[in-house]
């Protein structure tokens, strides 16, 4: 997880020392350092309707010498762990996969001279009077039912 951290880290410096470093450069079409305003983007080029804007690179020589270095140690270290991950992928290519262990066996039956639990006893179903079943019916307890002997005179 680190080494893919730090990958991100290397590869995200490239790309803002790679456009640094073509920002401070001078167009090739022989404007010097000017771009173009169009719309919301950024260009080398005129376009319709886009205004010209001054692009100065205010570092010094060796400002500027300074990231080059800086970029070259980036690249350098970009390719070094690279060269780390490809031997990492290659070692993982040559190992075998994992073997999943097949689940115990059940145990043995119990020999005859020794006692087994008994399994629990099952309940026989509730016998309802006719006409009654387990649903559950919600009843007014001062109501009166005719024939209900549950309910006590009073």
């Amino acid at each position: 997880m680190r080494t893919q951290h730090r990958a991100a880290h290397t590869i995200a410096s490239l790309l803002i020392a790679a456009c640094a470093h073509t920002a401070g450069a001078a167009a090739p079409n022989g404007t010097g350092n000017q771009a173009w305003r169009c719309g919301s983007s950024y260009s080398d080029q005129p376009c319709a309707g886009g205004r010209a804007v001054a692009v100065d690179d205010a570092r010094s020589a060796a400002d500027r010498q300074a990231q080059e270095r800086h970029t070259r140690e980036t690249q350098r270290q970009a390719e070094t762990m690279a060269r780390e991950r490809r031997a990492l992928e290659h070692e993982a290519a040559r190992q075998r996969p994992a073997i999943i262990a097949p689940p115990p066996a059940p145990p043995a039956k119990p020999a005859p001279h020794e006692t087994v639990a008994k399994p629990p006893k099952t309940h026989k179903p509730k016998k309802h009077a006719k006409g009654e079943t387990d649903a559950f019916t919600a009843r007014d307890p001062s109501a009166a039912v005719a024939g209900d002997k549950r309910r006590k005179k009073g």
